[in-house]
Formats: C-alpha cells, sequence, structure tokens
C-alpha cells in the first residue's frame, strides 16, 4: 500500500529572487540568471525591463560603413553620404575611417574630406610633366625674402602641392641624383621651392613625377594629433598634424615616423587608449608610447588580442577597452587582458562589431549561423541580449547609438517616447533549490509591471516535462500585477516569461517543501 506523504511544516521554504542577473550559457547557474532571452535591459536593475526602444529613420542600398564626426558618414556602396548628403565616391566594400583635425580620412581608398572647407579629396597628388617641360635649378633667390631655395619649374599645367609636401621625384635621366624624396618649403603654381642646393641644375628632357605618397594602411587612428596606421609589419605615423604626409624627416619633433615589427601574423586592428596607441594582432599587442620620434617606445606583450575581423569590436568606455578576441570578449585596462563574458560558456563568437552609449557596451557578433546584439552593462557585468539584427557598424553622438543593419537600414536608440512596441522574452536557468529531494512547490508568485496594452505569457516546464502555458495576460491599462503559479512536484523547473509591449518584472518568490528521495 502506498501511504501519502506527510508534510511537515517544519520542511517548508521560501526563495526570492529581486536581483535578476543576465545571460548564463554555461553548467554552472545561479538564481536569476537566465539561459536565453530576447530585448531585455539592465536600465530598471535590478529588475529585467525592456531595451531603448530604436526609431528606423532610412534604408541604404548596399551600406557598408558607418563613422561619426559632428555628424554621420555613411559608406553606400561607392557613395560617402554625409549628413544625408553625397560628397563623393569610393570604391565598394569595408572602410577604415578616422579624424584627425578638419580631416577624415578613408582607407583603403586614401580620400579624405575636410570638415571646414567642405572639400572631399585624394591624400596622395601625383604630377606628371610632359617631356622637356621640368628645369632643376640649385640655387634661386626669393622675391619677398633673402632666403635662396633650389626649386622645380614646370612650362606644363599648375602644380596642386602645398607648403611642407614631402614629395618623391622620378623619372629624371640628366642629372639622375636628382630622384629624390624632398619637402617643399613653398609651394606656387609653377614652382616648387626646397632647401638650396638640393639639386643639380640642369633641364629634363625625359618625363617627371612628382608624388605625394601615402602607404596602404590596413588600419587607420588617431593618437597624439597624429594618423597612425599599420601595414603588413610595420606601423607608421604621419607628420603631427597632418594627415597627408608620411616621409617628412627634417629631424624635428613634427616629423613623420615608422617602425618595423617582429611579430608573427597579421595586424587586427589599431586605437589609441589612454597613453600609448595599440596596435593588435590576434595573439599580441604593440604599444607606442611618447610624445615625438625621438622618445617613441614600442613595447610588444604577448596577451589574447582583437580576433581577425574583429576590429569593430574594439570600444573605448570610461578609460577601459573592450573587444572580441578569440576566446570571448575581454576588457583592457592596458596589462593583462580580462575575459568578461565566461557566462556564455563554450559558445565561441566571429564577426564582432561595437558601440556604446557609455553605460553599455553593445556588440552585434555570430556564433555559427546565429548573429545577435549582445549588451554588456559594464558597472553591473550583467549581460543580454537583444535580438537577432545583424549589424554591421555602430556609431554613436553624443550619447545616441546609431547603427545600420545587413538589410540597409539606418537606426537610433530612442527614449519610451518613441512608437516602437517591443517583442521580449526571458527564460530563466533551471531553478533547483541546491537540495538532492524531490520537492513540492506550494506557490510561484511573480510581481510584473504591465504598461498599458501590453501582453504577457508565463509557460513553465517541470523536469523533462513539455512547455505548458500556465498563464496569460492583456493589459488594457498600465498596472502591477501579482501572478501566482502551482507546478507539479518536480526535482527542478523551467519558467519562461514573454510578451509585447512595455513590461518591468520586479521579483519572483518560490515557496516549496522537501519531499522524499522518490
Amino acid at each position: 500500500m502506498n501511504l501519502p506523504q506527510l508534510i511537515q511544516g517544519d520542511n517548508s521554504a521560501r526563495q526570492s529572487i529581486i536581483n535578476f542577473l543576465g545571460l548564463n550559457y554555461g553548467r554552472l547557474t545561479e538564481d536569476g540568471e537566465l539561459e536565453d532571452c530576447e530585448n531585455l535591459s539592465t536600465d530598471e536593475f535590478p529588475c529585467l525591463s525592456q531595451r531603448k526602444k530604436r526609431v528606423r529613420e532610412k534604408q541604404y542600398k548596399s551600406p557598408t560603413t558607418l563613422y561619426s564626426k559632428a555628424g554621420l558618414f555613411i559608406i553606400d556602396g561607392t557613395d560617402v553620404i554625409y549628413n544625408d548628403e553625397k560628397i563623393g565616391t569610393v570604391t565598394a566594400g569595408k572602410k577604415q575611417m578616422a579624424t584627425l583635425g578638419k580631416y577624415v580620412v578613408i582607407f583603403p581608398d586614401k580620400k579624405y574630406y575636410d570638415t571646414e572647407e567642405k572639400k572631399f579629396g585624394n591624400m596622395e597628388e601625383t604630377y606628371k610633366s610632359g617631356k622637356g617641360q621640368i628645369t632643376f635649378a640649385a640655387t634661386s633667390t626669393d622675391k619677398d625674402s633673402p632666403m635662396k631655395y633650389a626649386t622645380i619649374t614646370t612650362t606644363g599645367a599648375n602644380f596642386n602641392f602645398r607648403d611642407g609636401d614631402a614629395v618623391e621625384i622620378t623619372g629624371c635621366t640628366v642629372n639622375p641624383e636628382n630622384n629624390k624624396t624632398l619637402v617643399i618649403r613653398k609651394a606656387e603654381n609653377k614652382v616648387l621651392k626646397f632647401y638650396e642646393n638640393s639639386f643639380t641644375a640642369g633641364k629634363e628632357t625625359a618625363e617627371i613625377t612628382i608624388k605625394r605618397s601615402v602607404p596602404d594602411l590596413e588600419f587607420v587612428c588617431e593618437g597624439n594629433y597624429r594618423l597612425w596606421g599599420c601595414a603588413k609589419n610595420t606601423i607608421y605615423s604621419s607628420k603631427y598634424g597632418d594627415p597627408l604626409n608620411f616621409q617628412v624627416f627634417d629631424g624635428l619633433t613634427s616629423d613623420s615616423y615608422y617602425i618595423d615589427v617582429s611579430s608573427d601574423g597579421k595586424f587586427t586592428g589599431c586605437i589609441p587608449f589612454t597613453s600609448f596607441i595599440c596596435f593588435f594582432k590576434e595573439d599580441v599587442v604593440h604599444k607606442i608610447y611618447g610624445t615625438k620620434p625621438s622618445n617613441f617606445q614600442l613595447l610588444t606583450s604577448s596577451v589574447f588580442g582583437v580576433q581577425d575581423g574583429c576590429e569593430r569590436s574594439m570600444c573605448v568606455i570610461n578609460e577601459t577597452l573592450y573587444y572580441l578576441g578569440r576566446n570571448g570578449v575581454y576588457e583592457y585596462t592596458g596589462g593583462v587582458p580580462e575575459l568578461i563574458s565566461q557566462n556564455f560558456g563554450t559558445k565561441r563568437f566571429t564577426d564582432g562589431c561595437a558601440g556604446s552609449d557609455g553605460d553599455k557596451y553593445y556588440i552585434c557578433m555570430s556564433n555559427g549561423p546565429e548573429r545577435a546584439i549582445y549588451t554588456y552593462d559594464i558597472s553591473k557585468g550583467i549581460w543580454l541580449k537583444e535580438d537577432k539584427v545583424s549589424v554591421i557598424d555602430f556609431a554613436d553622438i553624443e550619447g545616441r547609438l546609431y547603427y545600420i543593419d545587413e538589410q540597409g537600414w539606418k537606426y537610433k536608440t530612442a527614449d519610451n517616447s518613441a512608437n516602437e512596441v517591443i517583442n521580449w522574452s526571458a527564460t530563466f536557468c533551471p531553478f533547483t533549490e541546491l537540495i538532492n529531494e524531490r520537492k513540492g512547490y506550494s506557490k510561484l508568485n511573480f510581481r510584473i509591471a504591465l504598461g498599458a496594452g501590453a501582453w504577457l505569457k508565463i509557460e513553465i516546464k517541470t523536469d523533462d516535462s513539455l512547455w505548458n502555458t500556465v498563464y496569460t495576460t492583456h493589459n488594457k491599462t498600465a498596472k502591477t500585477i501579482n501572478v501566482p503559479i502551482f507546478p507539479n512536484r518536480c526535482d527542478q523547473f523551467k519558467v519562461r516569461l514573454s510578451g509585447k509591449g512595455e513590461c518591468v518584472i520586479k521579483s519572483f518568490v518560490r515557496d516549496f517543501y522537501v519531499g522524499s528521495e522518490v
């Protein structure tokens, strides 16, 4: 005969969750953690709430790059668009962009936009003479000063160089020693002036090429008022304040700079960080310290660096650098990078791009075929997942986060006055109460605030059973509700909440008793 189990009063217990935590894909979980979620945020912490609303502004044909500098730059196919106006063209494909003073540069195309003069142009400048149009002079008097110069004079088209440009001269056959790289001291329409005695005097009969060249940089950034970049195994710096010149070597503090590194592998990104410039590979970071070429120092450290293809995941928030490496997301303060995505378990991600609103780190990344936006609350150390929008690039303007998805839509984050109605869900990690005996639950109780017109569904799954809907509601007016649930006796259970509209999950209380081991 099977006798009923007697329930004694001292076998009852209560567990309450008032601090909801974030995602945990691992095996060891805590109360309040989630095995999955959609469109949730920590904005109402310790409660769970919806993410910030978004405004969908405009769709582009084939965008690849989003960048902010006193407005938004968008590379749409071959069009360069700034504040919704086309300003120039580039080749199709993903771009590297950086700002130095009034210049915004675009690589690998080596284009620039002057934000003050509203001019779009080439970083490189090339002059090709006709045969017999170039004359070299070793010394020439300047009518405006007592200083003497060596000069190059043309009878052809006007030069288009600037004072201070470093140019490479090639093609000289009459006096081949004039084939060299020099800095222009004064640039005029028909005359280029250099330091006296820079040339052997004479007229060239061949075609002469004069070129201001820029390295084929793979990654670029601005630091200490210089344009920095890297290519193959070389790190480059432009002349101080001038992103168009990389070959000025006058022995001055403003000189250009370059250095070769000996580490294996290719560069995966660069970024300015505190007092140095970081150049990452997947297993190395090269840091450049100093303020001028004479005191620049290179420090190399073997660390978990930026994963290949994830240069857009780098983001500095409150003097901490965040990025996606091969093993997950890291935070870096200048020493050893610390892995902050342990809760993702064995999941590995690729193709990361990121942005920030100043409080959270937003990263879109792929786990196999699934691509989604994840958020990391840097003050609380909590990960959550938003939705499966495939973002190709982020940018922020004064705390307002913008992004573009693979369908070409441009979005921006907004406050709750926006019209978006958000679908959301939260699937909690299994509840076991950390005891071996089978348990009976006398009551589960959720306290949830719903906005006007919001929908809510609660499902429960005990042991190996299927999901069972235990509660639904559609609120016409905003109110806070208490939802009692009475599950079957079980070893463990899961709860999934889902809905549409505004919602704040405030608490979850479990009343249970301990039975036998049967």
